[in-house]
């Protein structure tokens, strides 16, 4: 018998859902964005499309946090398709998309990919897009080139992923999210989709206790990963949506460590929670891992997250769905 209840879990992860106003501030700050760049007169000429990315789209969002009191807005990322070239500079054409953006927007910043922008109702990350014999290309102005790139195979692979994991993918890495949050590295990355991607390469496909598979998907960070550490490498791993691309670029070895250790003590304190038969001993120690958040009692809700799950879920991009596949070399 499970000392703590599967319900324990997924009422946790109900809660950590961002809530209907968030998502309802999320839509309402993109829509209206997206719908001044189709229409503004300087920059409708070079618009071809505009697509949602990043979590948001995904699903893989978790509730913004609050800090003093004050709850942080949701993150939503904007792909922007425009008809610039190769032969167009990056920074001029993140330029043209800061200063159109600018016309309406005050809290705005030039980003190496993108622009960035604050409203009161969610923080956007709008990232110009092109697209070359069906390959999308980002600008970086730092580097002064474009890069290959692929928002909608992330959201296509996500939702592979998580069909393949019999919906449990994408609650594993809200858990691993939110676990993040409340241990968070120097750096704070991995972030996001790196996540996903280290989850994805872990996680077992078959365990159904969302203690455990988070716990296993520790451990096997642990055992997977621990020559890169005595080395001081970084793991390289395959974009799902570009093979000759790896997620963990630009991340230091330092920021891997770290986030290595904290994988490392918290599946030793989740094999123990997992371990421990006195109830509130079991939920201690899960309220070390996950913060005070995570319930002591079993709650009321007894609607199934996998339902939950297919009704949250957003609809995905018509690309060829890309399988995980096992990481090799480094980075």
């Amino acid at each position: 018998m499970l000392t703590i209840p599967q319900a324990r879990f997924t009422d946790f992860l109900n809660d950590i859902e961002p809530s209907p106003t968030t998502k309802n501030d999320a839509s309402s700050a993109h829509t209206t964005l997206r719908d001044f760049l189709k229409n503004e007169e300087d920059f409708k000429e070079y618009h071809e499309d505009t697509f949602l990315s990043g979590s948001y789209k995904r699903n893989t969002a978790i509730r913004p946090q609050k800090r003093e009191d004050e709850t942080e807005r949701p993150d939503v990322d904007i792909i922007v398709e425009t008809n610039h070239t190769r032969e167009d500079a990056a920074e001029e054409v993140i330029d043209l998309l800061y200063n159109t953006l600018a016309k309406k927007y005050t809290e705005i910043r030039r980003q190496d990919r993108s622009v960035g922008i604050e409203t009161n109702k969610a923080d956007m990350d709008v990232v110009p897009v092109i697209k070359h014999d069906g390959i999308y290309f980002i600008p970086d102005r730092k580097l002064g080139i474009w890069l290959p790139t692929n928002p909608p195979g992330h959201t296509t692979w996500t939702t592979e992923t998580n069909k393949t994991a019999g919906k449990r993918f994408k609650p594993l890495v809200k858990l691993t999210k939110w676990w993040r949050r409340e241990h968070p590295t120097s750096d704070k990355k991995p972030k996001g989709f790196v996540i996903e991607c280290f989850i994805a390469y872990c996680m077992d496909y078959v365990e159904t206790y969302y203690g455990e598979l988070f716990v296993q998907t520790l451990e096997a960070i642990v055992k997977k990963y621990e020559w890169y550490t005595l080395f001081r490498r970084v793991p390289s791993l395959p974009d799902p949506g570009i093979q000759s691309n790896s997620v963990t670029d630009g991340m230091t070895a330092d920021a891997f460590i770290d986030f290595y250790n904290k994988a490392k003590e918290h599946a030793e304190l989740g094999r123990k929670a997992l371990n421990e038969t006195d109830p509130e001993k079991a939920t201690e120690l899960w309220q070390d891992i996950f913060g005070g958040r995570f319930p002591k009692t079993e709650g009321t809700k007894s609607e199934s997250l996998l339902a939950a799950t297919v009704t949250l879920s957003s609809p995905t991009f018509p690309n060829k769905p890309i399988v995980p596949k096992e990481p090799k070399g480094f980075a």
